[in-house]
């Protein structure tokens, strides 16, 4: 089980020491990816990212966007507050297409909902 935090830059970052301390089970070949960047993140996705202060993702997120996004299936267990959430919602973001034309937007908030849907009873 995975522990960590997500916190906005300069809001009670972690020392080092205590990310030596958190315990990971993954599946092989799993490796984390330490920055936005490097998962590939859309650049409007990155700029809100960026706009909310966050600088890297968490740990459980380093873990976990990428499955996702690649459409594996992924369980996630961390603490309360350590990204979980924002970590679907990311991913999904990620994974909507949002180059529909205006008459089919009407479909995309759908196509959120269904996915969150998806990912929450799974």
């Amino acid at each position: 089980m995975a522990s960590g935090s997500v916190v906005p830059a300069n809001r009670g970052r972690r020392n080092l020491t205590d990310d030596e301390k958190l315990q990971f089970e993954a599946t092989e070949g799993i490796e984390p990816v330490t920055s936005f960047e490097r998962m590939g993140i859309k650049d409007d996705l990155l700029r809100g990212i960026y706009a909310y202060g966050f600088e890297k993702p968490s740990a459980i997120q380093q873990r976990a966007v990428m499955p996702i996004i690649q459409g594996r299936d992924v369980i996630a267990q961390a603490q309360s507050g350590t990204g979980k959430t924002s970590m679907i919602s990311l991913a999904v973001c990620q994974m909507v297409d949002t180059s529909t034309r205006e008459k089919d937007r009407g479909n995309l908030a759908m196509s959120v909902f269904n996915h969150v849907s998806k990912g929450a009873v799974e």
